[in-house]
């Protein structure tokens, strides 16, 4: 008879149970999907120049469903990270109805040939531009490196304020550079920045002789070779004058 009395007990004590948490259920379902809550702003965090009103208002009407509860917050940065110049999202809800976007775009520093643009981390993206950017070329894989030793490069030419234009890297890693006063310079995979240093240290003695050079081979051990306009590439030494 007491077993019986505890069998009612437990089980009338286990049916309000459920009752309570099947009634919380629905009450937080409808509290987190019901039109209450409604995301009504969007803010845009971080220092962008490609990102605009227009790519987000499509965001928000496309995406952005749901309340400050249920919004899908992985579709959402999904979306933002797809736009042209857009290289990391985070997201964050600010209550009560506040979307906070946090956007890092890419830092462009060249084009990938006519295809694509190329940021300071050596990523390839797609967008366009209107800057007068330098032109990459090289075997597949290699753009990180070529983007590495670009800055390398142009911050040693910068002291004779030399800008480049293009950079291409062959399959045996030789490098081709030209400079906007269309002077080409040719260096080997090995010792780049020496090379390269050791030819601005003689730059302004050799203007002083050939006026203007036609190309710098700096694959040289020891020295340099260079060639004024179209005529005969002429060999220096390191330390000594160009003998022209």
């Amino acid at each position: 008879m007491l077993n019986n009395y505890l069998k009612i007990y437990w089980l009338g004590n286990l049916v309000f149970l459920l009752n309570i948490i099947l009634i919380l259920f629905l009450i937080s379902y409808q509290f987190m999907h019901f039109a209450k809550f409604p995301i009504r702003e969007i803010k845009v965090v971080g220092q962008y120049q490609h990102l605009d009103e227009d790519q987000v208002s499509m965001i928000s009407d496309r995406f952005v469903k749901g309340n400050f509860f249920s919004l899908d917050l992985y579709s959402t940065k999904e979306a933002f990270t797809k736009l042209p110049w857009i290289r990391n999202v985070s997201l964050k809800r600010v209550w009560p109805d506040r979307l906070e976007v946090f956007v890092e775009e890419h830092q462009v520093i060249g084009r990938w040939g006519a295809i694509a643009l190329v940021n300071e981390n050596g990523e390839i993206f797609h967008g366009a531009s209107d800057e007068d950017l330098p032109l990459f070329f090289g075997p597949e894989g290699t753009e990180n490196y070529i983007a590495l030793e670009y800055k390398k490069m142009q911050s040693i030419l910068d002291k004779k304020q030399l800008k480049i234009a293009q950079v291409s890297l062959s399959s045996r890693y030789t490098w081709d550079i030209r400079t906007t006063n269309n002077m080409k310079i040719i260096l080997s995979k090995d010792n780049v920045e020496e090379s390269l240093s050791r030819f601005m240290a003689q730059y302004d003695n050799i203007l002083a002789s050939v006026k203007r050079i036609g190309s710098a081979d700096l694959r040289y051990p020891n020295g340099f070779a260079i060639k004024k306009s179209t005529e005969p590439i002429q060999k220096i030494d390191s330390g000594e004058r160009p003998l022209i």
